[in-house]
Parts: C-alpha cells; sequence; structure tokens
C-alpha cells in the first residue's frame, strides 16, 4: 500500500507479534555444494506473476532461500491471495510466514489485508520464531479515498533453521522502518538480534531501510531528495550513518561479499539515476563463504521494456555449503 503515514508513539511494553506465524513444510531435496539466496521487498502482490518468471531465469533461478519483505495475505478480498504461500508453492519449497500489520478501513474493525515477512526454502524449516520489534501503530489514509485505512501491529522480524546435508543454517528476515531516525532502526535490529541465535552458520536479509536520515512525508523527502544531489554516495553506503550495521556485527553477521558494493536496491521510478537510488536491501552471513562474483543487484522486470513487479530489486548471492 502505497499510504501517507503518521506514527503514533510505541508503548514501553516489550513488544509482541500481533499475529500467528504460518509454517508449511514440503519434502526435503537433494543438497547441494552451494546455495543460492534471493532477497526481494515484493511491495504487496500486484504482480507477483512477474516476480515467479524473473525467478526461473538466471542467476535467480532455482534458489535455495528466498527472503521476502512486505508479503501480503488478503483476507476480504474476490480472489483471496497469500503471496508467500502461492509463491512457495508454485517453486515447490518450505515457507514460514509472519505478518507484521494489518489493516482496516473506517470504522470497521475487520482486517481487510495483512503484510508480513517470509522465508522460503528448499529444504524443511524448522525452530520458527517472530521477533517483534519495537514501533508503534500508524493511521492512514489511501489516495483518492475519503475513509482512513487504519494499520495495526508492530514490525516483525522472522528466523528459522533448516538443515543442508548435514550442515544447520539459521535463516533470518527482518523489514526495518522508514519513517524514523537511524537510532530508532538501530533498537529495532538491537531487539531483533537479541533473540536471533548467537552462534552457527546464519544467513540474514530484509529491507533495512537504510536512508541514513529520517524519512517522514514531505518535508523529509524533500530532505532526502536535496542530500541525494549533494552526497549521493551515503545512500549508496550508508554504514557510518547507520548504526544497525554495528548490532549485526555483534551477532557475527558481515554483509562483505555478499553484497554489491555502492550498488543500489530501490527506487521510486525507473527514470531516476542509479547513482541517485538508495542502497536499502542487505544481506549477511556468519560461518559462510560467498562465491566469488555471485553477489547481485537483478531488476524485477520481465524485459527492458516491461513495468518493474516492485520498487525494490533483488538482491542475490550464491554460498559455498
Amino acid at each position: 500500500m502505497d499510504l501517507e503515514a503518521r506514527d503514533v508513539a510505541s508503548a514501553g511494553a516489550k513488544p509482541e507479534p500481533q499475529f500467528p506465524k504460518v509454517v508449511v513444510n514440503r519434502g526435503s531435496r537433494p543438497a547441494r555444494s552451494r546455495i543460492r539466496v534471493v532477497l526481494l521487498n515484493i511491495a504487496g502482490d500486484s504482480r507477483l506473476t512477474v516476480v515467479e518468471a524473473c525467478l526461473k531465469r538466471p542467476p535467480l533461478n532455482d534458489p535455495d532461500v528466498i527472503l521476502l519483505c512486505e508479503a501480503n495475505t488478503g483476507t476480504r478480498r474476490l480472489r483471496g491471495f497469500d503471496v508467500a504461500s502461492e509463491l512457495a508453492a508454485a517453486l515447490d519449497m518450505s515457507h514460514a510466514y509472519v505478518p507484521e500489520f494489518g489493516f482496516k478501513i473506517g470504522d470497521d474493525d475487520t482486517i481487510v489485508e495483512q503484510m508480513g515477512n517470509a522465508i522460503l526454502c528448499r529444504q524443511p524449516l524448522d525452530d520458527v520464531v517472530a521477533v517483534a520489534m519495537p514501533s508503534g501503530t500508524a493511521k492512514r489514509r489511501a489516495p483518492g479515498r475519503r475513509r482512513h485505512v487504519t494499520r495495526v501491529g508492530v514490525p516483525t522480524g522472522l528466523y528459522a533453521s533448516a538443515r543442508f546435508g548435514g550442515e544447520t543454517i539459521t535463516l533470518g528476515v527482518v523489514h526495518m522502518d522508514s519513517r524514523c531516525a537511524p537510532a530508532r532502526r538501530e533498537r529495532q535490529m538491537a531487539a531483533y538480534m537479541a533473540a536471533f541465535p548467537s552462534r552457527g552458520r546464519a544467513i540474514f536479509g530484509g529491507d533495512l531501510n537504510t536512508t541514513t536520515t529520517e524519512l517522514r512525508g514531505l518535508p523529509g523527502i524533500a530532505t532526502v531528495a536535496a542530500k541525494m544531489i549533494a552526497s549521493p554516495r551515503r545512500f549508496r553506503a550508508p554504514q557510518s550513518r547507520e548504526p544497525l550495521f554495528e548490532r549485526m556485527k555483534e551477532r557475527g553477521l558481515e554483509i562483505d561479499g555478499v553484497n554489491v558494493k555502492y550498488r543500489s536496491t530501490f527506487t521510486f521510478s525507473g527514470v531516476i539515476p542509479h547513482f541517485m537510488r538508495p542502497k536499502l536491501d542487505w544481506l549477511a552471513v556468519r560461518g559462510m563463504r560467498p562465491v566469488a562474483g555471485s553477489a547481485a543487484v537483478i531488476s524485477p522486470k520481465e524485459s527492458i521494456f516491461s513495468r518493474r513487479a516492485s520498487d525494490h530489486d533483488f538482491v542475490t548471492v550464491e554460498l559455498e555449503l
């Protein structure tokens, strides 16, 4: 949903997941010597068929692990949809999904749509845990609508374990707030990492919204635009301005080699020059070695002439098992 938001202050109590997680396991698949990881903020559900088509072509084809952000689930529509479930079924993969937010229209308390994070895997998933992070709810008004759309819930990450051959690997995914300062994203990451297993091999990723500033309303967007023009590299190399990376490093998670250096991953429009686009989507690993040259950022389009399936790009890497 592309909606203007107004944050409501978060409660002081430790947040808890607001919605139950869903886990669907399929049979295990033969182990391979390498693991292909794909990350995408899928931005709802509107062009799922395009995403499926992209995942059938190199270098995204035949992935072992897919991490999804903003995967929607419709709860009251003419055609019900469940992005994580449908994509997992199409690719014959196990999956775990946790909604972060539910959306209500007007004064009706019925949740008509949910949005959350998902892990898809070629192997069955065990020890699936949802981790709520500090935030608030928001009231939202949809463009062109008179009625308010209210968002309920809290940011909620997910992690699980899977066995690849004789190795157990922890898989994790999060989606950080964009309409907040870097210090708040750091608190969210600290809450997630406090729950994330501290040892063993791990693959982690998500839309970390590393904008290096606070993106809130038109003044925030104008400020970001000005900074992009004055210092565009900060948005493609945000590590020094986003302390959440330190919280990841404390858990032994490394970003070097699994991300394309200085390569942006987000755009509002295809006409925006690449050097002005931010790098928001990241992978990180612990105890695993990336295959040299395998890290890539791939536009979510069927061809150079077609529309994007998401405002985020695919991020992918191949890892030695």
